[in-house]
């Protein structure tokens, strides 16, 4: 017997999320940064959420989200894109209809547990202290990201690349409902 799938509650953090992934650019920037240097995009999205709020994290709280979230990546969300884009590889081999279908099911699957991540973290954002100062929203994405990028030994020249840039011209201009 099939259960009811469980509803996603819309929370401030994933309605952003959402609202900034369906910007011009952006997917396709997150999609870089997490191929090319090995970004968490769900963190990338935390830090502009946060920053849309003023609020920075320093690398205490950096270290306490990436291990918050480390274990789920890692054994159910990391797992899963590499079978999905596994199925692109392999499709040809497939008996007809099956690849494409099932890397859509994958990418569902793939959805939901991006949200759980999510999830987390926006608990952990519950947690944190307001800040003393707000800060301007750029001046804190720029000061958490260059935490986060130091944290996993990235170069910081990556603060100016074009792909932040979009990201965070996305992020700025986000106002929530």
């Amino acid at each position: 017997m099939r259960s009811e799938r469980p509803q996603r509650e819309p929370n401030p953090f994933w309605r952003c999320s959402l609202a900034l992934y369906r910007r011009a650019g952006v997917e396709a920037a997150l999609l870089a940064l997490q191929q090319r240097c090995g970004t968490d995009t769900n963190l990338l999205l935390y830090a502009c959420w946060l920053a849309s709020r003023g609020q920075a994290l320093d690398q205490r709280r950096w270290r306490q989200a990436m291990a918050a979230v480390a274990p789920w990546q890692a054994e159910a969300i990391q797992p899963l894109r590499r079978a999905r884009h596994a199925l692109e590889a392999a499709a040809p081999g497939l008996p007809p209809g099956w690849g494409a279908e099932l890397r859509q099911r994958l990418a569902r699957v793939e959805l939901d547990l991006e949200y759980l991540e999510q999830h987390t973290l926006f608990t952990l954002a519950q947690q944190l202290p307001p800040p003393r100062r707000a800060l301007a929203p750029r001046a804190a994405a720029r000061a958490s990201l260059g935490r986060y990028f130091g944290l996993l030994v990235l170069d910081a020249a990556l603060l100016d690349g074009a792909e932040l840039r979009c990201l965070l011209d996305a992020a700025l201009a986000y106002k929530p409902r």
